[in-house]
């Protein structure tokens, strides 16, 4: 399998991969690359990295302050998520309501090197679906609100989705997403969160629990090829890239278990084309043949016309001139991601009535 890049997108790769290349920069590739960094929320990670290695003061003065302002703000936005924790943390503190923190800031509390620079848009927690009312009262109570959305949304958020609407503090504004578990209810992956719960570890010095590092990965990889349309979502390849190479390195077991993993949560495809994805575009070192041992595998077909649109779907557009193939690969990926999440009787309907909001948005 081979990766075809644009120049624009080898340029933004290339600086992921090896960010002492970034030395090299002419102003021209710096001034392509700060858009499309700036575009996948990507330029902490890069500031981080250059960091890493004594390298900032070896590019461009003005390439190198606004990698710095992105890393400024990147960390003024983990610092609010995590005092959001703490505060939900204070307003469950009665309950024994089992919480579990996902995505960025559970990246951050297990130490993975890219969440130092990592741009975090918001806090997601994973409660009991049983529990899930309680927690939203409590926390309505407790100052936090629901944005204004119709009563269609509401209705696809309580009766579809794997999350209630996003709730929102009155005076902080830091947005908090409730799952009660991973993927959509309407999906045809169908995932026993009880496993999820029943192997979830308590984060050292905190009174917070993470995933387990092997559902930490299956959840970024059903995050990305179950739940997402997959544009400008090369940040969360990279998270999935740095968990594999992270957690493969403490233990040698790893591989073994995220296989057996994902055989028990019948999550054999989204993990499929996480580890193929990963190896293609970040080299990530995964042994031979480890996604032949899973039960469910995408066919050939399926894995040739994925690996022609993911990529160019992942990478941002051209700011300046944005390929038409890219932007039908986006149209065809954003369509497959709503096919796998909902059945055909409710998918029709719903993009139907999508559509004729967007023609008639009044």
């Amino acid at each position: 399998m081979m990766l075809n890049l644009s120049s624009h997108h080898k340029l933004l790769l290339n600086a992921l991969i090896d960010p002492a290349s970034l030395t090299g920069y002419r102003n021209q590739d710096w001034e392509m690359l700060l858009r499309l960094a700036r575009k996948v929320k990507l330029l902490g990670f890069l500031a981080t990295e250059l960091e890493k290695r004594d390298l900032l003061d070896k590019i461009p003065v003005r390439a190198a302050n606004q990698l710095q302002s992105g890393l400024i703000r990147a960390k003024k936005l983990q610092q609010l998520a995590h005092w959001e924790l703490n505060r939900i943390s204070w307003a469950l503190k009665d309950t024994r309501i089992p919480v579990i923190v996902l995505k960025g800031v559970a990246y951050s509390l297990a130490k993975l090197p890219s969440a130092e620079g990592r741009f975090f848009v918001d806090l997601d927690i994973m409660v009991p679906k049983e529990n899930l009312d309680q927690v939203e009262m409590l926390l309505l109570k407790e100052g936090w609100k629901h944005r204004d959305i119709s009563a269609y949304d509401e209705h696809y958020y309580r009766a579809w989705s794997h999350e209630i609407p996003a709730l929102i503090h009155r005076e902080r504004e830091t947005e908090i997403d409730i799952h009660h578990t991973i993927s959509p209810v309407t999906s045809r992956v169908k995932i026993d969160e009880r496993l999820l719960f029943e192997a979830a570890i308590a984060v050292s010095h905190t009174d917070h629990k993470i995933l387990c590092p092997i559902d930490m990965v299956l959840h970024c990889a059903v995050n990305l090829f179950q739940n997402n349309e997959l544009s400008d979502d090369l940040r969360d390849l990279l998270d999935l890239h740095d968990a594999l190479v992270f957690f493969s390195g403490k233990d040698l077991t790893f591989w073994r278990k995220l296989i057996d993993r994902a055989n028990q949560l019948h999550l054999g495809k989204p993990l499929y084309y996480s580890l193929q994805f990963t190896r293609l575009i970040f080299l990530t070192p995964i042994p031979v043949n480890t996604e032949s041992e899973l039960n469910e595998k995408p066919s050939m077909f399926l894995q040739w016309i994925m690996c022609s649109l993911v990529p160019q779907t992942l990478f941002p557009l051209h700011p300046d001139k944005p390929s038409r193939y890219a932007r039908l690969a986006r149209t065809i990926l954003y369509l497959r991601s709503h096919w796998i999440r909902m059945p055909p009787y409710l998918l029709i309907p719903h993009l139907a009535y999508k559509t004729f909001l967007s023609v008639f948005p009044k």
